[in-house]
């Protein structure tokens, strides 16, 4: 893995929030259809589920080498300041691994690089950066960590929503600072959002900490 300063990473999600803030992974109502044609996916149990969603296309991620990585992190310079970066999460490597999983496409139950879903992002972010096992779906995730205000979030806070209007969360993604979150999105795939978007700051339901102070 190409290691560069945190100081030109810190910056890399802007340009891929500038053409990405849309809905989050259990929002949409594209469904991706099953073999039988009744357009509907089967759960783990073979029971179909409508909650089963994918980009429209699932193709595989652009790559990221050294030359397109060098040029997205000099054209964001500046994006996330400082001041947020506090505590003892290890930046570097959340931030090489969420770049690495950048362009991924959505796709529900996914956990590859081929096609991934929310849940399974964070899972593996923070696994294989952190060292920190979480549960599997959002819903578990929610309840793991310390609860936080939204207005003390920080870097790699996990940020939790209600995408589906069911009155729990449905949906996750990580703080990376300046009001910036990383997702899975079903219509973006992995990508960068705003919490101030109008559909984010809606569903908004809550945020944990699970990092050491």
């Amino acid at each position: 893995m190409i290691k560069l300063k945190l100081s030109k990473l810190i910056p890399v999600m802007a340009v891929i929030f500038s053409v990405t803030v849309l809905m989050g992974c259990s929002s949409t109502r594209e469904l991706a259809k099953d073999q039988d044609g009744s357009g509907f996916k089967k759960d783990a149990n073979g029971k179909n589920s409508a909650e089963v969603v994918s980009t429209s296309s699932l193709v595989e991620k652009t790559s990221i080498n050294k030359e397109n990585l060098e040029a997205i992190s000099s054209s964001l310079a500046g994006f996330l300041s400082s001041s947020e970066f506090s505590g003892n999460v290890d930046k570097d490597e959340v931030m090489f691994k969420v770049i690495e999983y950048l362009n991924t496409p959505y796709l529900w139950g996914g956990t590859s690089k081929r096609g991934i879903d929310c849940s399974a992002f964070i899972q593996t972010v923070v696994y294989q950066a952190l060292g920190i096992s979480l549960p599997r779906t959002s819903f578990e995730q929610s309840n793991v960590g310390e609860p936080i205000d939204r207005s003390d979030l920080k870097f790699g806070d996990l940020v939790f929503f209600d995408t589906m209007r069911k009155g729990r969360v449905t949906h996750v993604g990580m703080y990376l600072g300046n009001g910036y979150f990383t997702h899975s999105g079903s219509k973006t795939g992995v990508a960068v959002a705003s919490l101030d978007n109008e559909f984010y700051a809606r569903t908004f339901l809550k945020a944990r900490r699970i990092t050491g102070n």
